[in-house]
């Protein structure tokens, strides 16, 4: 495959099964996370070395993104995709309305929907030097408005479903420059976040979903929302 990976949130969970699977496939990739030097990825560097480029990278800092871009720059001179797989939720998601935070909402906005945005425009001068680019922004069925039936997790579901427009706009901004952008649905996996009741193994939806980004990359030219099968789901 030998392309060249950007992966935002890489240091556990789907980001971390993401690098491995890359790298597993000789693909270069650029593993960003707030803390770069995290256990995972210091194994994936001692068993793939120079494919492996760990980044120092906060989605919610724009000097931190912008510094990975500059760091990214030093090894390659473009990129051929990039994973926004960046997510957090707030402490007090899973209360109900009356003893919810809602002021915690502001920063899961902040990483789920504005983080993979200021990804993509620090990383764009990057992208558009490969010969077709993909953005895969990591949504979740909790974002899809058609299919909405919690009654809570205000900030993680309203924070997925402003990153689905923010697919659009940027498929929008992005496809005469041979640049699609898409959101998944990866399922419910067996993750820090998903817990261990999860009905997914993160390295195998990992596996699943780099096949049918690159069916995407070399294929489908619009904005979709998909799951881990490649079937569209409702917005």
């Amino acid at each position: 495959m030998n392309k060249r990976v950007l992966i935002s949130g890489a240091s556990r969970g789907l980001g971390l099964c993401f690098a491995k699977k890359y790298l597993e496939d000789g693909c270069m990739v650029f593993a960003g996370a707030r803390n770069e030097g995290a256990a995972g990825l210091k194994e994936l560097k001692e068993k793939y070395g120079d494919l492996l480029v760990p980044l120092q990278l906060d989605v919610a800092d724009t000097k931190s993104v912008e510094s990975a871009a500059e760091a990214a720059s030093a090894y390659t001179d473009h990129l051929d995709v990039i994973i926004n797989n960046a997510g957090i939720h707030s402490e007090t998601s899973f209360l109900e309305l009356e003893d919810a935070d809602l002021d915690d909402c502001l920063p899961v906005y902040d990483v789920n929907a504005v983080g993979p945005v200021r990804v993509v425009k620090a990383f764009l001068p990057l992208l558009k030097k490969g010969e077709s680019g993909l953005v895969v922004n990591i949504s979740s069925e909790s974002g899809s408005i058609g299919t909405a039936e919690r009654i809570k997790e205000f900030d993680y579901c309203m924070s997925k479903a402003a990153l689905n427009m923010g697919t659009k706009l940027l498929h929008n901004y992005l496809k005469d420059m041979n640049i699609n952008v898409i959101a998944v649905h990866p399922g419910w996996m067996r993750t820090d976040m998903g817990g261990q009741n999860a009905t997914q193994d993160p390295f195998e939806t990992a596996g699943r979903l780099t096949e049918l980004f690159e069916e995407v990359r070399e294929g489908r030219n619009k904005a979709v929302f998909m799951d881990n099968t490649g079937a569209e789901y409702p917005w």
